[in-house]
């Protein structure tokens, strides 16, 4: 996927943000984002700087193994230190710890293709992602970021928010459209948020990628707060209606047993709202 067609949502500045800190980041974000190796001229470009200003950010963090020469040796790529920081936050993250095995018995016992996601800036950020022995090739590696108007666990964690504040993270309509099935309209997306907050979760049906049906919920922590969602996903085209429903179960009932180990009392786990059938 290309860095145009990403899910971004990142704000403006404000004068307490150092600018070259900040243009340092969005070099890393750029070449995180991208697809290929990136050269001066097209850093500054995408960024809207001038050449010499993007040479001596790449060359700053060069020099910190932040990022990194090409095999060519005149592009940028993301360098080794960045992967070594981002791999830092998962290791030091509880929710992770708690949510792996619930994803390893989904992938392993019941072949369901397992992820977890938080949301940031607008888009859901793949926390992890197991695949099974199923047909579904997984391609969305911890740290790449997700549609939220398209995903299971994405409608998932915006159902969380009022209509204007999903109005608001999700951005100007239409939506990107991934697929023929995708909502990219506002009010249509508004009508499945409502339903997600009376069923107590979340579906994709072939809107995020053809012939995948998935089901999301979100994980909540000791004061009963959405800190993340859990989605599974399976081939549609092998799914009956009783299929759907199942899958709906395992995933809810997962996000409930990490929710409780994240100290969310077994009360608020009864008040949640009884699974009803797949529309």
């Amino acid at each position: 996927m290309n860095s145009e067609h990403r899910p971004d949502n990142r704000g403006k500045l404000d004068k307490n943000i150092s600018q070259s800190v900040a243009r340092a980041l969005s070099v890393l974000d750029l070449l995180a984002d991208s697809d290929v190796e990136l050269g001066v001229r097209e850093v500054a470009r995408r960024l809207k700087i001038a050449p010499s200003i993007a040479q001596r950010l790449l060359s700053t963090l060069a020099a910190s193994n932040y990022v990194e020469h090409g095999a060519d040796g005149l592009k940028y790529r993301i360098g080794h230190r960045a992967f070594q920081i981002g791999r830092a936050y998962l290791s030091h993250t509880d929710l992770q710890a708690v949510s792996l095995p619930e994803l390893r018995v989904m992938a392993e016992r019941d072949q369901i293709n397992a992820y977890l996601g938080v949301l940031r800036d607008g888009a859901v950020i793949y926390l992890a992602a197991l695949q099974s022995h199923g047909p579904i090739a997984i391609t969305s590696a911890p740290g790449s970021r997700g549609w939220l108007h398209s995903t299971a666990f994405g409608k998932a964690l915006l159902a969380e928010h009022t209509d204007d504040e999903v109005a608001r993270i999700v951005g100007p309509e239409p939506f990107h459209r991934l697929t023929s099935h995708t909502k990219t309209e506002l009010a249509s997306l508004l009508a499945e948020v409502a339903d997600i907050r009376r069923l107590g979760y979340a579906i994709s049906d072939q809107e995020n990628l053809n012939n995948v049906f998935a089901a999301g919920a979100v994980i909540r922590d000791a004061s009963g707060q959405a800190v993340a969602a859990l989605s599974g996903a399976l081939p549609r085209s092998q799914l009956g209606s009783n299929d759907r429903e199942n899958l709906c179960r395992i995933v809810c009932s997962a996000a409930e047993r990490i929710s409780l180990r994240l100290g969310l009392s077994p009360l608020a786990i009864r008040q949640r709202p009884t699974l009803s059938p797949v529309l």
